[in-house]
C-alpha cells in the first residue's frame, strides 16, 4: 500500500507523528518529516534513513505549509499521502480561556489542518490521486467537559475532513480524519500558552504511539472516513450518536471529577 509512496508527516518530531513516520518508512514509503523543531526532525531523520528527509516548517503559517508541499513535490515528483497531524492539547476552564488562549489553539490545531489541506488538495485533485489525512480526537466527536477550546477544534478538523470527503472523492482524492482517545504522547505537557513541561506522564491506559499508528495506517488503507480508538472510544462514540442522554450524565460525571481536581 505504501510501498514507493510519497508522504508527508507533520509533527513528525515526536508522538504519532514520529511513530507514523517510522512505520510508513518501514513500509517502504519516502517520508518528509516535517516539524516546527527543525533541529531534532532533523537528528530524527538522519537515523531513520535515506528515504526520511527532514523539513522544517511552522504548520500555523500558510506560505510556510505550501512551501513544504510544493517542495515535496517538486523533489519526488509526486504527494500521495498528507498526514495533517500537528497540534496542542489543553484541558481548561472556558471562564478562564482568553482570546489569546482562542487565537492559538485555532491557529495550531484548526489552521494547520486547513493550510496542510489546502495546498496538498491543490496538487492531488490536478493528479487525480491521494489521500488526506487529518488527526482530530475522540474530543471532535464527544463533548468533553473542561475542553471546550480543544473540543472546538476538533470538532472543526471533523468537520472539514467528513465534508470535503464527497467534493474530493469526485476527483480521486481519498480523505480521512483520525478520532484517537487518548495515546502516549508527549501532548499532555503542551499547555495552550506558555512552555512544554518535561516528562508529564500520559494517562493510565494509553496507547502507546507505535500502536496508535498501525491502528491510523491501517484504517487508511481501507479508506476508512473517520478512524476511531480504541475500542472503549468506539463504544462512547456509539453511545454520543445513539444514547446521547446517557453520554450526558458520563460528561456531567467527568465535569464534577475534574473540577474537583482544580
Amino acid at each position: 500500500m505504501f510501498n514507493d509512496q510519497v508522504s508527508i508527516v507533520t509533527g513528525a518530531a515526536s508522538g504519532m507523528g514520529l511513530a507514523l513516520s517510522r512505520r510508513l518508512l518501514a513500509a517502504g514509503a519516502k517520508v518528509v518529516m516535517a516539524d516546527i523543531d527543525g533541529e531534532r526532525v532533523a537528528q530524527l531523520a538522519a537515523s531513520l534513513g535515506e528515504s526520511a528527509h527532514p523539513y522544517t516548517v511552522d504548520m500555523t503559517r500558510e506560505a510556510e505549509v505550501t512551501a513544504l508541499v510544493d517542495e515535496t513535490v517538486e523533489r519526488h515528483g509526486r504527494l500521495d499521502h498528507m498526514f495533517n497531524n500537528a497540534g496542542i492539547g489543553g484541558t481548561l476552564p472556558f471562564h478562564r480561556a482568553t482570546t489569546a488562549h482562542w487565537e492559538r489553539i485555532i491557529s495550531v490545531n484548526l489552521w494547520s489542518a486547513i493550510h496542510g489541506t489546502r495546498a496538498a488538495y491543490g496538487h492531488m485533485r490536478a493528479r487525480g490521486s491521494g489521500h488526506i489525512v487529518n488527526t482530530a480526537s475522540i474530543s471532535g466527536l464527544i463533548p468533553v467537559p473542561m475542553q471546550t477550546l480543544y473540543n472546538t477544534t476538533k470538532y472543526a478538523v471533523v468537520g472539514l475532513s467528513t465534508s470535503l470527503r464527497p467534493e474530493a472523492a469526485a476527483h480521486g482524492v481519498r480523505v480521512s480524519v483520525v478520532c484517537p482517545g487518548m495515546v502516549d504522547t508527549g501532548i499532555f505537557g503542551v499547555p495552550i500558552l506558555g512552555e512544554r513541561k518535561r516528562d508529564v506522564p500520559a494517562p493510565p491506559g494509553s496507547v502507546p504511539a507505535d500502536r496508535a499508528a498501525a491502528i491510523i495506517l491501517a484504517g487508511v488503507a481501507r479508506n476508512r472516513p473517520v478512524i476511531v480508538f480504541p475500542a472503549r472510544d468506539r463504544v462512547g462514540e456509539w453511545l454520543q450518536r445513539h444514547a446521547p442522554g446517557v453520554m450526558a450524565r458520563r460528561m456531567r460525571g467527568l465535569y464534577r471529577r475534574r473540577a474537583a481536581g482544580l
